[in-house]
């Protein structure tokens, strides 16, 4: 009985420190563009446009943010901000839902390295949801494959 409880527990804690390590591998993708900086970043903005649903609701420029605010020089990197309001309608309308609202609108990263190389990162929205269930899992894993199709296309020449 002793050996069943220390086993189980050591198996428990080897899986959460698997957990630990794995997950933001996880949580956030990135893919290297085949595209310049400003190029993949122009492409992000087509394709998000091109799908009729989705749209730009900010842009945030860090590289500039940081320079103006007197901390130096970095390479470029920002973010795209997109909503699909069908979907942003579908969970809000449940006011439990409500509280995903930390993490909307939906944010595409991009930036660059010293080698010039261009990455653009994601979270993903697919497993996120599934933590919730319900309406949020549903809306989110169909949000989760209209982001990739906007970045795989963006970052393809």
């Amino acid at each position: 009985m002793g050996i069943a409880i220390i086993s189980l527990i050591s198996g428990m804690l080897l899986m959460s420190i698997a957990v630990w390590f794995m997950m933001p591998k996880m949580m956030l993708t990135t893919y290297k563009s085949e595209r310049s900086f400003e190029s993949t970043l122009e492409m992000i903005r087509k394709e998000t446009s091109a799908t009729g649903e989705w749209k730009i609701a900010e842009e945030f420029d860090f590289q500039k943010n940081i320079h103006d605010a007197g901390y130096g020089e970095i390479e470029k990197v920002g973010s795209v901000a997109i909503c699909n309001p069908d979907y942003a309608s579908r969970i809000l309308s449940e006011v439990a839902n409500r509280k995903v609202t930390s993490i909307m609108p939906l944010t595409i990263g991009i930036y660059q390295d010293k080698k010039n190389n261009v990455y653009v990162s994601e979270m993903n929205i697919s497993m996120m949801g599934m933590m919730f269930g319900g309406t949020i899992a549903k809306v989110m894993n169909i949000a989760g494959k209209d982001v990739k199709r906007i970045i795989f296309s963006a970052i393809k020449k």
